[in-house]
């Protein structure tokens, strides 16, 4: 039976050049000097088979299996062997196939060992395990080398064991057993890590229970405080917006009522001031016209008295004149007194119809002047309305902005900076944000961007007594000298950097001066930005929503898994203040130019108003002295033709007024006339001191008008402040209200204000339960004291993993039952394999001891019959002629024969498909060759044997044989050759080989 048909060997030990050994017989013979490399071919089919010990290989390591090279052959950096068997009676039973190739690689270079059965790759182990199948291993009697026979006979009882257990295969069995006690090891241990892993679980269960039991209360009560208190909280919100916005135009109302009202008395008080001015300027104009006056009634009075003595001249003089003529005078005379008074008075008209067209020029040009400024002023206030209107607007969007971010009681603080001393600023006004960050950080950290950074705890103590003293509500500070602020660091700073999307920590993303960063770390050191709302849930996931969570579009993960999302309009706070602060700035000034420009054109209104009702007085003064003087003049001139035709009646002549003759002029005449001139001047300097009088009592009269009205608007101005006090107050306890209000919103549910006023209002039967039960569940969580909420999670998954432990130990412990009882059938189907062997051994051992021996007896006996598993095995022998109780007493030569003849028993009782001999015949005599080369075909049948040998007398017995030399040195060449020539090869090998 040729079971092994072909070898081929590459680069392995001496087979420098690629080989091939075909086997086509049962009996195959290898012969060749020492060196020359014949233990190759042994080793070589031990290699393939998967043989790892350099030793066995006859080797220090592993690269010595690879030819090394010679003197002109370089060395190979690789070995290949391929073994080809026949497989048509299925010894490797776990191949279905009539051909088996095992081919083992090994590469110098890069140390890599490739396995193939077939050409497919294999594991070394699958290789192992069919080495098993064939028997060549390590212990079996399958290679039988010199060595091995020298041994058996000497070996311990134990140590002979090993061969009868691979005879017996118990050796798949100890290898299974092997395999199930370190598994049943492995198991245990791990069954006791198991059980102390669950035993430490469930020390911990029991309070970890009560904690979670206690977080779950908590959890319960918190939901429904937070569904109870939202609802009320967002209320009440509502109810403050609307209270607020009612009351902030009540107040823009009465601001601008008192604004306007303060105006009218500034105005009334300058006018006052000026009727005062007016009134000093007209006393004294009036007393230098009075002057003027008493000037000219003295002059008038001593041209009088000189008038009087000329005309008592003429009168004497006319004594002696005719009585008509007298008479005649008389009219003459009294004709031009009158003529005079005539023409006075015409010159009179002539100067006031000549002023009175003056003032009305000028009444016409300060009216047109007032109503242009009159429709300026309208104008100008107008458009200070339309822009009162936006600044209110923007005012009001920024005051909500500013009480929903809790800024309120902040701005008191920075405005009151210098008094309180030790105020750095609000967060805010200390960081810098690029854009793209701005949303993230706004929806993060809104609240506290307007806490108030200060120096000190005691420049806080001072800033917090303010707020108190003047109900200006409530602020968060961060004194620099206490603040502890809590970040993320260590391996799980490390682990969040490395997650999907992350961006950074919100304290690192913004920048601020480094003496501030402790205010900055205590606001952001435990916020994480992340790129989008997926990267958001997997890092609150992997961290066990742990810390807060916020992406740069705005959604935000609170600690505990709490979720905000949504957009609203203003969620930018930073570009929102920025946008209101400027839109401000630049409505204040133009407001104040045009308010400015408002007071300039009401003083030119009020100015030019003045000035025309001065000049419409005037106008109506002139106008009725005009018409006074008209009345006087028609009444001279009827006088002045009565006295004409008097005179024409005596005389026979008319008197004509536009006679200017002098030549008879009389002396009285001259006088009169000057008198009239001087009486002129005095009737113009009594006007002037009646319209200065007048005018001074008009100014008198003003000024108690506007007195009484300046005490009435006083009086109102003074109402109007308490209510602007009573709505200011009243708004002031609203915004404290609402801003805690919303604080509790943002700060403990994250609901801005915007979402607050989104929200649908829930309505309750009873408003007034709902807020006694929030009381009382407030009550409720502060005597559950401090509460590990991870404790849920952390039972359950400490519940989970107890009983997933129970049911691993229960396993497990099954695990180990089936290990048990496999070990044991092992052990029973080992000891029935090894007992059943060593029966069939001792049965054929007599024959193979005769045949062997010629004669004689042999036996195998139990060391430790009641421990068959570990007991080792003698030999009894008997040969021919002796009785012999110890194998050492036996020369070497019978110790081999003794070997073989246990070695052919055993292939007898489990014949093997191919059994290698290297020179196990070397210690018998030629006779004992001979019979041992014969006995050797009673087993050709069911074993191939390959048989390297010197002996002529096992050459001569095989059925072919195969010469190993090496013509070049380091090389070996397999040849087939004849006996004849066999023997020559062995005939001259050298003596010291």
């Amino acid at each position: 039976m040729a079971f092994l048909k072909q070898i081929r060997a590459h680069g392995f030990k001496s087979f420098a050049d690629p080989t091939i050994l075909d086997f086509s017989h049962d009996m195959i013979g290898v012969v060749g000097p020492n060196g020359s490399g014949k233990s190759n071919i042994t080793d070589a089919i031990r290699w393939a088979l998967g043989e790892q010990s350099a030793k066995s290989l006859r080797g220090s390591n592993l690269d010595d299996v690879v030819f090394s090279g010679s003197s002109d052959r370089p060395a190979l950096d690789f070995a290949e062997v391929t073994l080809v068997f026949d497989n048509s009676n299925r010894v490797f039973s776990t191949i279905d196939e009539d051909v088996v190739e095992i081919t083992r690689k090994f590469n110098k270079k890069t140390r890599d060992s490739d396995f193939f059965i077939n050409n497919e790759r294999v594991k070394m182990r699958d290789i192992q395990d069919a080495a098993l199948e064939t028997g060549l291993t390590k212990s079996s009697i399958a290679i039988i080398s010199q060595g091995t026979i020298s041994t058996f006979a000497e070996a311990k009882a134990e140590a002979r064991r090993e061969i009868f257990d691979e005879a017996a295969g118990v050796a798949k069995y100890k290898k299974r057993k092997r395999e199930a006690t370190a598994k049943l090891i492995k198991t245990v241990e791990n069954l006791n890590r198991v059980e102390d892993l669950m035993n430490e679980i469930a020390r911990r269960l029991p309070n970890l229970e009560r904690q979670s039991n206690k977080a779950l209360a908590y959890k319960s009560k918190i939901e429904e405080l937070q569904k109870y208190e939202v609802a009320i909280l967002t209320r009440d919100v509502k109810i403050f917006k609307n209270k607020i916005d009612q009351l902030s135009i009540q107040k823009s109302a009465l601001t601008e009522k008192v604004k306007i009202l303060s105006n009218d008395i500034n105005f009334s008080e300058k006018e006052f001031s000026e009727m005062i001015n007016e009134t000093s300027t007209s006393e004294i104009s009036m007393f230098e016209l009075n002057d003027k006056f008493n000037e000219l009634v003295q002059r008038i009075s001593e041209l009088k008295v000189k008038k009087n003595d000329a005309e008592s001249r003429e009168n004497n003089q006319n004594k002696n004149d005719h009585a008509d003529e007298i008479k005649a005078k008389q009219y003459k005379k009294e004709f031009d007194e009158k003529n005079i008074n005539v023409q006075i008075e015409k010159e009179k008209q002539q100067q006031w119809n000549n002023r009175l067209t003056e003032v009305k020029e000028k009444y016409d040009y300060l009216s047109d002047k007032f109503e242009n400024l009159y429709a300026e002023v309208n104008s100008i206030r107008e458009n200070a309305w339309r822009l009162k209107m936006q600044k209110e607007n923007l005012e009001k969007q920024q005051h909500s902005s500013n009480f929903s971010n809790a800024n309120y009681g902040s701005q008191a603080i920075i405005n009151h900076a210098k008094t309180i001393g030790g105020v750095i600023g609000t967060l805010m006004s200390l960081v810098q944000v690029q854009e793209k960050h701005q949303v993230a950080i706004s929806v993060a950290a809104a609240a506290s961007m307007h806490s108030v950074v200060m120096k000190t705890s005691d420049d806080v103590k001072r800033a917090v007594e303010f707020l108190k003293r003047n109900q200006a509500g409530r602020v968060t500070f961060l004194p620099l000298n206490t603040l502890n602020p809590s970040t993320i660091q260590g391996p799980q700073r490390t682990a969040i950097q490395q997650q999907p999307g992350f961006i950074g920590f919100a304290n690192d993303i913004v920048t601020i001066d480094e003496q501030y960063r402790a205010a900055l770390d205590y606001a952001l050191g435990t916020i994480i930005v992340v790129d989008n709302y997926d990267s958001a849930i997997m890092l609150a996931k992997n961290i066990n929503y742990r810390f807060n969570i916020v992406t740069l579009e705005g959604e935000r993960i609170l600690p505990h898994g709490a979720i905000v999302g949504g957009k609203t309009k203003n969620q930018n706070i930073f570009a929102q203040t920025q946008q209101s602060e400027n839109n401000l700035e630049e409505i204040s000034e133009k407001l104040q130019q045009f308010e400015q420009l408002e007071l300039d054109k009401n003083q030119q209104l009020n100015d030019v108003k003045n000035d025309r009702d001065k000049t419409r007085d005037e106008i109506n003064t002139l106008s009725s002295t005009i018409r006074v003087s008209i009345d006087a003049y028609n009444q001279m001139i009827n006088q002045l033709r009565s006295i004409s035709e008097d005179y024409k009646i005596i005389t026979g002549k008319s008197l004509d007024p536009n006679d200017n003759t002098k030549s008879n002029e009389l002396e009285s005449i001259k006088f009169a006339k000057e008198i009239a001139k001087l009486e002129l001047e005095r009737d113009n300097a009594q006007l002037e001191i009646n319209a200065l009088s007048a005018n001074k009592n008009k100014y008198a009269d003003r000024q108690k008008e506007l007195n009484e009205q300046n005490s009435v608007k006083r009086q109102e101005l003074s109402d109007l402040k308490d209510q602007l006090s009573k709505v200011s107050a009243e708004l002031e306890v609203l915004h404290v209200r609402n801003i805690e209000s919303l604080k509790r919103l943002t700060e403990g549910y994250g609901i801005t204000s915007d979402t607050a006023l989104e929200m649908e209002e829930v309505q309750f039967e009873n408003e007034e339960e709902v807020r006694d039960r929030i009381i009382q569940l407030t009550n409720d969580l502060r005597d559950l004291g401090n509460v590990n909420l991870d404790a849920i999670v952390e039972y359950q998954q400490e519940k989970e993993r107890h009983d997933y432990y129970l049911v691993q130990t229960k396993e497990i412990r099954e695990a180990v039952e089936k290990l048990e009882s496999i070990i044991h059938d092992i052990d029973i189907a080992m000891e029935t394999q090894f007992k059943k062997v060593i029966d069939d051994v001792n049965e054929a051992l007599p024959e193979a001891f005769r045949r062997l021996f010629g004669g004689g007896t042999a036996k195998l006996i139990y060391t430790d019959p009641e421990n068959i598993l570990e007991t080792g095995i003698d030999i009894q022998v008997s040969p021919p002629g002796k009785k012999i109780s110890n194998l050492n007493l036996l020369s070497g030569g019978e110790k081999s024969l003794v070997a073989l003849s246990v070695l052919f028993s055993i292939l007898k009782a489990r014949p093997l498909p191919l059994v290698i001999l290297d020179e196990a015949e070397a210690p018998l005599d030629p006779a004992n060759v001979e019979r041992f080369a014969r006995y050797i075909k009673h087993f050709t049948n069911h074993t191939q044997f390959i048989v390297v040998t010197h002996r002529e007398g096992t050459m001569e017995n095989v059925d072919i044989l195969f010469g190993v030399t090496m013509e070049t040195k380091g090389i070996t060449k397999i040849v087939k050759i004849k006996l004849i020539d066999a023997k020559k090869m062995v005939a001259e090998e050298s003596p010291t080989t």
